[in-house]
């Protein structure tokens, strides 16, 4: 009879702990390709397989991409700690390049879910 009565408990735990698990978020996914740019001073830059989900600084601003990546990168004139993926920004597709005359991007974002 004591263990009827503890039943309704662990079935209570095993589905709370159930819940957790499938509520717990999964592994950031990489966009999968190449992330070219060339950047103010002439240099040109490349990131593999950026991670999809997270804001990412470049490490010098852009005057234009090449998106080779299977997902959308949205891109933002903001940069630094407080300011990055904010302010100005254009979302480019995958496989798509770009240039720009003003309004030069400072960090990006693959993948939905952008800022």
């Amino acid at each position: 009879m004591k263990s009827c009565r503890k039943a309704p408990r662990i079935l209570l735990t095993v589905c709370a702990a159930f819940a957790l698990a499938a509520a717990a978020p999964g592994d950031v996914q990489a966009a999968g390709g190449r992330f070219d740019y060339d950047a103010m001073d002439g240099t040109h830059n490349v990131i593999a397989n950026p991670p999809n989900g997270v804001c990412i600084d470049l490490a010098k601003t852009a005057v234009g991409v090449d998106n080779q990546t299977g997902t959308q990168v949205t891109l933002y004139t903001g940069k630094g700690r407080l300011a990055r993926c904010t302010g100005a920004k254009e979302v480019v597709p995958k496989y798509t390049g770009i240039t720009w005359g003003s309004d030069r991007p400072n960090s990006m974002w693959f993948g939905p879910g952008a800022p």
